[in-house]
C-alpha cells in the first residue's frame, strides 16, 4: 500500500470511528485530523470534504466495465443488472463488502440526515457511470439512463435496508453479496 492510500485508509478508519462514537455531525474535520496525527489540510488532501470520507464509491470503474462487457443484444436494463451482480462478485468487491467499515459506511449513510444530499451525489454518479457504460449504437439514451436509474435505485434501497439489519454486522459480503444479487435479479424476473 503506498504511503498516500495509507494515510487515506488511517483517516479512513478513524473517521469512521469517530463518527460511530460521536455522530457525524458532532465530529470536525480539525479533530479527525488531529486524532489520526495529520493536518487539516492532509485531511482534504485525501478527501474533499468529509461526507467523502463515508460515501465516496470504490466501485464506479468496476460497476462500468462490468456492465460494458455484457451482451449488446440485452436490453439495458438487463444488461445493467447483470453488469453490476458481475462487478460486486469480483473478489475486490467481496472483500470491501465484507469489512465493518463498509457495513458502518452504509449504516452512517442511512442513519445520518446531513449525509442525504451526499449520498444522492454519490449515487448520481454511479448511475452516471452504468448509463454510459450502457450506450452503444442502436440503444437509446431515454432506455440507458433509464435502466441504470432503476438499478441504482434498487441497489441502494437494499444496501440501507442491509445495513439496517441488526445483524448486518455480522454477516459480511456473502450476505451483503446475496441481498443486493437476489433484489437485482427480481428486477429481471430472475429469482
Amino acid at each position: 500500500m503506498s504511503p498516500r492510500a495509507s494515510t487515506a485508509d488511517l483517516l479512513r478508519r478513524t473517521a469512521l470511528r469517530m463518527f460511530t462514537e460521536q455522530g457525524f455531525d458532532a465530529v470536525p474535520v480539525a479533530v479527525i485530523a488531529k486524532a489520526a496525527g495529520v493536518s487539516h489540510m492532509t485531511f482534504f488532501r485525501h478527501f474533499p470534504t468529509k461526507e467523502a470520507v463515508v460515501v465516496s464509491d470504490l466501485f464506479d470503474p468496476l460497476i462500468a466495465e462490468a456492465v460494458r462487457a455484457q451482451p449488446q443484444r440485452w436490453r439495458p436494463l438487463t444488461r445493467a443488472v447483470r453488469g453490476l451482480v458481475a462487478a460486486m462478485s469480483q473478489e475486490s468487491a467481496r472483500e470491501e463488502m465484507s469489512s465493518r467499515e463498509f457495513h458502518e459506511r452504509i449504516r452512517l449513510a442511512a442513519l445520518t440526515p446531513s449525509l442525504a444530499a451526499a449520498v444522492r451525489t454519490a449515487g448520481q454518479e454511479t448511475e452516471r457511470a452504468i448509463a454510459t457504460a450502457l450506450a452503444a449504437p442502436g440503444v437509446d439514451d431515454a432506455a440507458a439512463q433509464a435502466a441504470a436509474g432503476a438499478v441504482m435505485g434498487a441497489a441502494s434501497s437494499l444496501l440501507l435496508a442491509w445495513a439496517g439489519e441488526s445483524n448486518a454486522a455480522n454477516t459480511g459480503a456473502a450476505d451483503a453479496a446475496a441481498t443486493l444479487s437476489r433484489g437485482l435479479l427480481s428486477l429481471l424476473g430472475d429469482t
